[in-house]
């Protein structure tokens, strides 16, 4: 799948994330909370092998203290904030399409400076673009932390880029994960929009 993880342990970790991930974005389209304890163990683990070994050191440094972190904190948040009528899923919320605009104008002039400081890293493989794409998940991290709907659009950004990483490394065989990642990410945009229409959760201020 990739020339530069010819290893048992490196080909294992692809595999395993090209099935994770699409699976992890289900289950968050679904506003499943137990999403964040299977990607801990499923996709963080094996993505900070995978970065250490392909030299992006800022996926691999985000991975351990922020994602982790931030999956904690989610799955404690999303369990405080359980649906009524369904037990399963958590309740999601959007914000004003004026907000949102000023949303995602913060987002990526944010994601754009944090990608010029990160991409500073000595050994940093792909340097600004890696550093841009690690900033704008991070971004969509914290959104989805505070179940902002918004988190996708963040989201759709950084899985392009991802996208667009894979091939310049070669890494070929995790494009099917890309694209399966692309399609429910909007699968998602149209589960948690249809949900906060339905339920009226729709806000005129980010609460955090």
């Amino acid at each position: 799948m990739l020339t530069n993880t010819s290893s048992t342990l490196l080909l294992s970790c692809s595999v395993i994330n090209v099935i994770a991930n699409p699976m992890c974005e289900i289950m968050v389209s679904k506003q499943f909370r137990g999403n964040f304890i299977f990607d801990i163990f499923a996709i963080e683990l094996t993505y900070i092998i995978l970065a250490w070994n392909l030299g992006w050191y800022t996926l691999m440094l985000s991975c351990i203290f922020f994602w982790i972190p931030v999956d904690v904190f989610s799955f404690i948040k999303w369990s405080k904030n359980i649906d009524r009528e369904d037990e399963n899923i958590t309740v999601v919320k959007r914000l004003s399409w004026r907000k949102s605009f000023v949303l995602l104008t913060i987002v990526v002039i944010f994601s754009i400076v944090m990608g010029s400081i990160m991409s500073s890293i000595p050994g940093s493989q792909d340097s600004y673009l890696e550093a841009f794409a690690t900033a704008m998940g991070m971004v969509n991290g914290v959104l989805l932390m505070l179940r902002y709907s918004e988190h996708w659009y963040a989201w759709i950004i950084t899985t392009t880029l991802y996208l667009v990483m894979d091939i310049s490394a070669g890494a070929y065989g995790l494009l099917i994960d890309d694209f399966a990642m692309l399609a429910v990410t909007f699968y998602g945009v149209y589960k948690w929009f249809t949900y906060t229409k339905v339920h009226n959760t729709i806000q005129d201020k980010i609460v955090f």
